[in-house]
């Protein structure tokens, strides 16, 4: 995990740093709103893996790893046939196009999104 932390880790501080000069150089809060959401996506997944994943021992980690040897490796459980996903994604795009158009659809969608969490967690397990 080491590579994949020190990837996201250099993403959001450059991401960071984009969207303060972009601030600056534009003056536009549109554009610098959009850089923060990339920057704050980058920060969350680098502290994911910091905090959830610190004790993750993964074949390339190890500077003399060889393919052979990763041959196996159970890195997670994951569903394929999960409708999960798909109806995650419907939550989204409406807590989207709720802020714009309605705050209910907005409170429905945060509502359904809240359940949808709880159902991943339920079915991670």
């Amino acid at each position: 995990m080491n590579a994949g932390r020190m990837l996201f880790i250099s993403s959001a501080f450059f991401s960071i740093t984009i969207s303060v000069g972009y601030w600056f150089v534009a003056h536009e809060i549109l554009g610098t709103f959009m850089l923060g959401v990339m920057a704050f996506g980058f920060t969350f997944v680098a502290g994911y893996m910091l905090v959830a994943e610190r004790e993750a021992d993964l074949w390339g980690d190890q500077p003399d790893a060889t393919m052979l040897e990763a041959a196996g490796q159970v890195i997670g459980t994951y569903t394929i046939r999960s409708p999960l996903p798909f109806w995650t994604g419907v939550a989204i795009a409406s807590l989207l196009l709720g802020l714009v158009i309605s705050p209910m659809i907005a409170v429905l969608a945060l509502i359904a999104l809240v359940a949808l969490g709880a159902a991943f967690i339920i079915q991670s397990r």
